[in-house]
C-alpha cells in the first residue's frame, strides 16, 4: 500500500506547479520534490521525460519513493536527483530545453520555502541552520 502524504510547499518553477514533500526518514533530510513536475518544468520532451523516469527507476530506485498524494501516486525523488537533472539539463540541454538556468534559479527560490515548511517548528535560526546542515548530509538517506 501507498503512503498517503500531502505536500509541504508548492512553487511554480518555469510556469509549472512543483510540489515539495517531507522525505520518507523520520530525521533531517531535505526537501523532495515530484520527479515528473520537475521533468515538466525543465520542459524536455514527454519521450525524453519516459526515458529519465525509467533511467532513475532502473539506476536509483531505492532513492526514490512513490506516495498518494490528492488521491493518485506520484514519485518523489531527493533533492540530489533534482540537482542532478538540472545540471544535466544545463549541461547537455541546449537544443532539448531553454529553460534549465531559470529553473535552477526558480528551484533553489522553492527550496527555500520547503526547507522553511521543513523547520517551521524549530524556536531559532540556530537550531533551523544546524538541522538544514544536517539535513543536507543525510539528504535521501545517503549518510
Amino acid at each position: 500500500m501507498i503512503a498517503a502524504a500531502s505536500p509541504i510547499h508548492t512553487a511554480t518553477i518555469n510556469n509549472v506547479s512543483v510540489r515539495f514533500f517531507r522525505g520518507p526518514t523520520d530525521g533531517p533530510d531535505m526537501p523532495w520534490h515530484v520527479h515528473e513536475e520537475l521533468l515538466a518544468a525543465l520542459t524536455l520532451p514527454r519521450d525524453l521525460r519516459r526515458i529519465l523516469k525509467a533511467a532513475l527507476l532502473k539506476h536509483w530506485k531505492e532513492a526514490c519513493h512513490t506516495v498518494e498524494a490528492d488521491g493518485e501516486p506520484v514519485l518523489i525523488a531527493p533533492h540530489f536527483v533534482a540537482q542532478g537533472l538540472i545540471g544535466m539539463a544545463q549541461d547537455i540541454g541546449k537544443g532539448v530545453t531553454t529553460t534549465p538556468d531559470l529553473v535552477d534559479r526558480e528551484y533553489a527560490r522553492a527550496g527555500v520555502g520547503a526547507m522553511n515548511a521543513l523547520t517551521a517548528h524549530l524556536p531559532d535560526a540556530q537550531d533551523r541552520f544546524a538541522w538544514a546542515m544536517q539535513a543536507f548530509r543525510t539528504q535521501g538517506g545517503a549518510e
